[in-house]
């Protein structure tokens, strides 16, 4: 699954090998150089890519087919037809199950690494843009002529330079990156 994303992100970025270069401004010395870097590095490259992809999707269909064995064999043990055994309650399990050991790493991977992205970025970026541990003073306002008196907080801050905050924010946020991204992938 992770090598299929990342043959989907290469095949979007495989439309800009497909953008013309502007060579008006180059001599014919400087095009014929660049015309032989970009056929050395098309020989380099060669089909290698669509080579891998090919051996991940049939990777994928041979899971695919092996889950469907055995969910088949499953059904053989009980005695019933396999799609009879699918809808039942034991089925939904066995195939939950099957469906887990052949992906359930990979697609929590995903979940638990997004999940870690999003909170990780969030206090990160609080912490670095917030400015909530500072120093409180009170003082009282007397209300309606001095008959009692309301506690009113007044920010002041005395030597704070929120370096502190800004450390544990970038931290955060470069944790949550290398742990997220492991994750996924």
């Amino acid at each position: 699954m992770k090598n299929l994303i990342i043959a989907f992100i290469f095949g979007l970025m495989s439309q800009l090998s497909f953008a013309q270069i502007d060579t008006s401004g180059l001599t014919q010395k400087q095009i014929n150089q660049l015309t032989s870097r970009v056929s050395n590095m098309q020989k380099t490259n060669g089909g290698n890519v669509s080579a891998d992809i090919r051996n991940e999707a049939q990777a994928w269909g041979e899971l695919g087919t092996n889950m469907g064995v055995a969910i088949v064999s499953a059904a053989k043990e009980i005695g019933i037809a396999a799609d009879q055994f699918s809808q039942t309650s034991l089925g939904k399990i066995v195939t939950f199950v099957v469906v887990y050991k052949i992906i359930g790493k990979s697609v929590l991977g995903v979940f638990f690494g997004t999940l870690i992205l999003i909170f990780g970025y969030s206090f990160g970026i609080w912490m670095v843009s917030t400015r909530r541990w500072s120093v409180l003073k009170y003082e009282y306002v007397p209300v309606l002529y001095g008959l009692y008196t309301k506690k009113k907080a007044v920010l002041y801050r005395e030597d704070y330079d929120g370096s502190s905050q800004l450390f544990i924010g970038i931290v955060s946020i470069a944790l949550s990156t290398v742990v997220g991204i492991a994750l996924i992938f």
